[in-house]
This record gives structure tokens, sequence and C-alpha cells, in this order.
């Protein structure tokens, strides 16, 4: 199958069906040894964050099941 097939493909699915192959995906690359390293901005960032939970660990925070149906509904 050629990638304009697949492509033509995936865009034939409902919106739900293509953010649990996009959610798929992005699982599927966070755990392949052979990912991008982040770059320096993004540790920074990452680190920032860490931090920041670790300094206030009650500050309300949202969950990624919380993102995911939020991005799923209309």
């Amino acid at each position: 199958m050629t990638r304009a097939a697949l492509l033509k493909q995936i865009a034939e699915l409902s919106i739900q069906e293509r953010l649990e192959l996009a959610y798929g995906l992005l699982d599927s690359v966070l755990h392949d040894s052979a990912a991008p390293a982040l770059s320096e901005s993004q540790r920074d960032e990452l680190m920032r964050r860490l931090d920041e939970h670790r300094r206030h660990p009650e500050a309300a925070g949202i969950t990624l099941d919380e993102i995911r149906r939020k991005l799923v509904q209309p």
C-alpha cells in the first residue's frame, strides 16, 4: 500500500478513530528506543515543570485521560 493510499484511508476514519490511531502512533514512538532525543529547550521545559510540581505537589493538574477527553469532545 502506498503512503497516499494509506493517508486516504485514514482520512475516511471517524474523528474518534483518527484520534485513537494518533494516540497509538504517539505511544509507539514514545516506547521506541530509537526515538529522537529531546532538544535542549524541551529538556529545560520538562525540568522546569518537574521542579514546579516538586515545589507544589498539591497543585491541581490534569491527567492524560482528561486531555484526551477534551480533545474528543465536540
